[in-house]
């Protein structure tokens, strides 16, 4: 039995990192597998040419409803999942939304990340047409959790670079936002929530986006990466919690 790298594009930076240290092959999807392969999928939603096995990390099709907000969303929802953000597919509700108050976010691509394709409207003025609109959620921390086979691998919280000002409103890299993970207490409902989003979504493991609302304690699950950006500390992790599963086996 040998171990391969499924990455959702060949020149992935996180999944070139990942082979290496795992000292393993990075396969496409008209890979000739040999099924007591066991196939880790990096972030590909396109069903592969070979046989999907129960050992295989990641099925394609968990990684189509996580890579799609609008679909995250109604997934999560009809589960009885409920933290996540308030969301509608209308203009005319998230017109009346802003009118009683709430900040839009327009979400002109569903398969964007680092807020590619926001526009946010506080106003009826600046609301654009979007597949989806998500409405502010006003929460003080924002986490990214890093769940393997429902157990959380690794906790970064993001925060203002120094000197930055925090950009408009979009936490991202651009914006001045970074990962940190020193002096960070992240809440255990805010861990098993980010569990119960990749469980539910019926993934072995992911990136969980996850905002905490500080005022009245609440969760909002932003987007579950099945394709996370990996160095250092959480590279290691990754690495070690992929080959520990495959020598389980």
């Amino acid at each position: 039995m040998s171990l391969k790298l499924f990455p959702y594009k060949s020149s992935s930076v996180s999944a070139k990192r990942l082979a290496r240290l795992l000292n393993v092959l990075r396969v496409s999807r008209t890979y000739n597998a040999r099924r007591n392969d066991v196939i880790v999928n990096w972030g590909s939603s396109a069903p592969p040419h070979f046989r999907w096995m129960e050992q295989d990390l990641n099925n394609p099709y968990s990684i189509a409803l996580a890579s799609n907000k609008l679909k995250t969303f109604v997934e999560l929802e009809c589960k009885g999942f409920d933290h996540i953000p308030q969301y509608t597919e209308s203009k005319d509700i998230a017109k009346h939304l802003i009118d009683m108050g709430d900040t839009i976010y327009c979400r002109t691509t569903l398969m964007g990340h680092s807020g590619r394709g926001i526009v946010i409207a506080s106003n009826p003025n600046e609301l654009v047409n979007a597949p989806l609109y998500t409405v502010k959620t006003k929460h003080k921390h924002e986490y990214r959790v890093h769940v393997f086979k429902d157990k959380v691998l690794d906790v970064q919280m993001k925060r203002k670079r120094n000197g930055s000002l925090g950009g408009s409103g979009i936490r991202n890299h651009s914006n001045g936002w970074v990962y940190t993970r020193a002096e960070i207490l992240p809440p255990e409902e805010l861990l098993s929530s980010s569990i119960e989003a990749v469980k539910l979504l019926g993934l072995d493991f992911g990136a969980v986006d996850i905002g905490h609302r500080l005022i009245d304690n609440k969760f909002f699950v932003f987007e579950v990466n099945t394709a996370p950006g990996l160095e250092g500390t959480t590279l290691d992790k990754y690495s070690k919690a992929i080959y520990n599963y495959y020598r389980s086996l």
